[in-house]
């Protein structure tokens, strides 16, 4: 499973063919229920698409925050400043306090962050 995003103006953006897992773990819905309930309406709506045993994303997504883009790729609950990487295996808070510590460095963040799950 892996998917791919970066952050936007309007939140953090899951790109289109970015994959999810197709079953989230039994507390997602006790201890994260709106993150639950957004990664049913994804389904419900298209947005999500089953395919080969994962879910596939249709459409470029823009979420609310980084941790909420990553439970629903992860089926669970996850801070996503942790989850999302870039290639260089850097998370998306090392890369955050980087670029504030480096105001004249402009990190990219298009197409740089990933998420792979290993299961």
């Amino acid at each position: 499973m892996q998917a791919t995003g970066y952050e936007a103006s309007q939140g953090f953006v899951v790109r289109a063919g970015s994959q999810a897992v197709a079953d989230t773990v039994p507390s997602m819905a006790l201890h994260v229920r709106g993150m639950y309930d957004l990664r049913l309406e994804l389904i419900g709506n298209g947005v999500l698409g089953l395919q080969g045993g994962l879910y596939q994303f249709t459409q470029d997504y823009s979420f609310s925050s980084p941790s909420t883009a990553a439970a629903v790729v992860l089926g669970r609950s996850a801070n996503g400043r942790i989850e999302w990487k870039a290639a260089d295996g850097r998370t998306l808070k090392e890369l955050q306090e980087a670029e504030a510590a480096e105001s004249s460095i402009h990190y990219n963040f298009d197409s740089c962050l990933r998420l792979i799950d290993g299961r």
